[in-house]
């Protein structure tokens, strides 16, 4: 082998390694352009984010009525006690009472010169802050009847496990942050996108190898093959980070608050059956 077709080929081999580097520091700054986003859309989601029942909700049940009351004031301490009299005044047209109601922990507190007797309690509470003072939206449950008993009642970021954090993105948009499960589903795309179109470069130039009988012509179709080969690892090992990734945060992630009623729970015990020769489970809902 001559001098020259050595330089060749260490020419090549040195282009063909800088090649795969740039690549890896191209992989590595994609990777991180797309998960550092994730605490900074965390952090937006389970912030003070205007929760969806501040837009209306109402919902009458058994023993109670749960609706949203809203009020502003130029302190805090007014604009909730406005919210909670609009609140109890919704539920006391009906007697042509007067009440003045005040907040003590989340328990409206009324006083009436009449016999009304009110039982409310807040649920969630939403606090806008303006230039000219506040504005307070409380999620309010207020029984039928004082002598009636709450239904239990919610509001919570977590989610129940669902079969969506096996689907790309689809676990964050149901918990309500969108834009996170559009990363998601764009950084799974992007990588597999990756792997097709390396993979098909690998094997077109697979196939010239033995296509051609000139040795320069050959090390250059294997060291092209090869660094394709390369790339297609890349962003396999990427495509199963973010889809690893996705997994978990679909499942261990809080969303945006929604309102859950009930005490709905499932409980697993296993207990012996010899009549069935072996274990049976029980499921209590």
């Amino acid at each position: 082998m001559s001098l020259f077709t050595v330089n060749r080929c260490k020419s090549e081999w040195l282009n063909t390694r800088n090649r795969i580097n740039h690549m890896k520091k191209i992989l590595i700054i994609f990777a991180m352009g797309i998960l550092s986003n994730f605490p900074i859309m965390g952090q937006n989601a389970h912030g003070n984010v205007k929760p969806d029942w501040v837009n209306g909700y109402f919902r009458e049940l058994p023993n109670s009525y749960i609706e949203v009351v809203s009020a502003s004031g130029y302190d805090l301490k007014s604009a909730r006690d406005k919210a909670a009299n609009e609140a109890i005044k919704r539920r006391s047209l009906a007697t042509g009472a007067e009440a003045s109601v005040s907040i003590y922990g989340n328990n409206l507190n009324v006083v009436s010169n009449h016999d009304l007797i009110v039982k409310s309690r807040i649920l969630d509470e939403y606090v806008l802050h303006t230039s000219i003072g506040y504005t307070v939206y409380l999620l309010v449950q207020t029984v039928k009847n004082p002598t009636y008993d709450y239904e239990p009642i919610t509001v919570t970021e977590k989610y129940p496990f669902s079969a969506r954090v096996f689907v790309p993105g689809m676990a964050q948009i149901y918990k309500g942050t969108v834009v996170k499960g559009i990363a998601f589903i764009s950084g799974e795309v992007a990588m597999l996108g990756g792997v097709v179109v390396f993979e098909c470069m690998r094997s077109s130039y697979s196939s010239k190898i033995n296509n051609t009988h000139n040795a320069d012509a050959r090390l250059q179709y294997i060291n092209k093959a090869n660094l394709m080969s390369g790339l297609r690892n890349g962003f396999i090992a990427g495509a199963a980070a973010v889809y690893a990734w996705n997994i978990i945060d679909g499942i261990v992630a809080k969303g945006n608050k929604h309102i859950m009623i009930g005490d709905a729970s499932i409980s697993v015990s296993p207990y012996v059956a010899p009549e069935h020769s072996g274990m049976m489970l029980t499921l209590n809902f």
